[in-house]
């Protein structure tokens, strides 16, 4: 109970991933070890414009239901109905603790965020809602191979929607950054050493606070996993490490060290790339590298931040936003405390806050090489005396894709 006698919160423990068979195993384990336990299981139909849910107890299932949204499911958040279903599960005071399943086209991280700051016919759902962490199911066995994938979700059957065109790579990447606790098996991998070199990846992909790992019993062939209490109780959840995350300057997580060939480089530059020479070396760039997010800034766009984020064999250089002015109050204020910090913080009296940032992941990958790659891709001292005005007159390889620079 709250101070003034109310009911407190009720946690709500979100649980997505690519590993649908791991998803559905922690979720009936969790429904008959944890006493007070409900599970809120949500499937999306692969039109996306139909929900199915059912809530389990203990016993078995206790209802559910089908939803016929009026606009097609986003990967990002619940329909407003299914709120609606959460709102109703705290209300009944029946249980201690809820977990959320979700289908592994949507974004759990984000999800939560939608339910932490959501609000069903003026009602705020963090009034009997709260967030507890955010998990992520993975599959050891399958892991590189999701990694590294060009197969589409839609290919696979994981697409919220026939207009879904996400990769299953990069999927699973986001699945693992969102990730504050990870859930792993290997129950079909008999190799140690690619279950060990996987288990690396989740480590150097994933900045998660716990993990617990089902466990396969080759007698009976049943799953089991010792610690549920990974996904009870952390309160991992931070709506503002969510938000950074999906903003235009994500902060750059602590790398770790090298393990069983899963190396993770950070690279950074102040001064611009040249576009014509970084289009022409993205092949090269992007060969051996699982996982690469962050953001650019280049010469001929100077307004404009791209966001880097590529997986397996899909790459996306996106416009992200605008670089802040120096002398804008309202665009600063605008910007969440945390960039607002690392701006000033940063800030070149020629430059501004304007940088390029990459972390990229890979097996055994070649790190001198590719940073020199990199620093290949930036201007020159005699390009960078022509001035921004020079820069912008050069010939735009991304024009297509990116459109025009924001005016200055």
């Amino acid at each position: 109970m709250t101070p003034q006698g109310e009911p407190c919160p009720l946690p709500v423990t979100v649980l997505g991933g690519l590993a649908t068979g791991v998803r559905d195993c922690v979720a009936d384990l969790a429904r008959i070890e944890v006493p007070g336990l409900a599970v809120l299981a949500v499937r999306v139909g692969s039109d996306g414009r139909t929900v199915s849910w059912q809530v389990y107890e203990r016993r078995g299932p206790v209802g559910g239901g089908t939803l016929s949204p009026s606009r097609p499911c986003s990967s990002d958040a619940l329909p407003p109905a299914l709120l609606a279903v959460l709102l109703r599960l705290a209300r009944t005071a029946r249980y201690r603790h809820l977990l959320l399943t979700l289908p592994p086209g949507m974004a759990p991280d984000l999800v939560a965020l939608d339910v932490a700051e959501g609000h069903i016919r003026g009602q705020a759902l963090a009034d009997h809602l709260r967030i507890d962490t955010v998990a992520a199911c993975v599959d050891l066995s399958r892991l590189e191979d999701d990694l590294g994938s060009g197969d589409r979700l839609l290919e696979r059957g994981l697409a919220i929607g026939p207009t879904d065109r996400r990769t299953v790579a990069e999927t699973a990447a986001q699945h693992l950054e969102s990730a504050r606790t990870v859930v792993t098996s290997n129950a079909h991998d008999p190799d140690p050493a690619a279950s060990a070199r996987a288990v690396a990846l989740v480590r150097h992909l994933s900045a998660y606070h716990s993990m617990a790992h089902i466990c396969h019993d080759p007698l009976s062939g049943n799953l089991w996993t010792p610690n549920l209490s990974a996904l009870i109780g952390q309160n991992h959840f931070a709506a503002n490490d969510v938000r950074d995350r999906h903003g235009p300057l994500p902060v750059p997580r602590q790398l770790r060290a090298p393990e069983f060939g899963v190396r993770t480089t950070y690279w950074s530059s102040r001064r611009p790339m040249h576009a014509q020479r970084l289009y022409d070396a993205l092949a090269q760039i992007c060969a051996g590298v699982i996982r690469g997010h962050g953001h650019l800034w280049l010469a001929n766009r100077p307004q404009s931040i791209h966001r880097w984020e590529s997986a397996g064999e899909h790459l996306a250089i996106q416009t992200a936003g605008t670089w802040l002015p120096e002398e804008d109050g309202k665009a600063w204020q605008a910007a969440s405390a945390e960039r607002r910090t690392f701006a000033a913080l940063l800030w070149h009296p020629y430059y501004g806050e304007r940088r390029c940032e990459l972390t990229l992941t890979g097996i055994d990958l070649d790190v001198t090489a590719l940073h020199h790659l990199l620093n290949n891709c930036l201007l020159t001292d005699t390009e960078l005396s022509l001035g921004v005005e020079r820069w912008r007159l050069s010939d735009d390889p991304f024009a297509d894709a990116l459109g025009t620079d924001s005016p200055s």
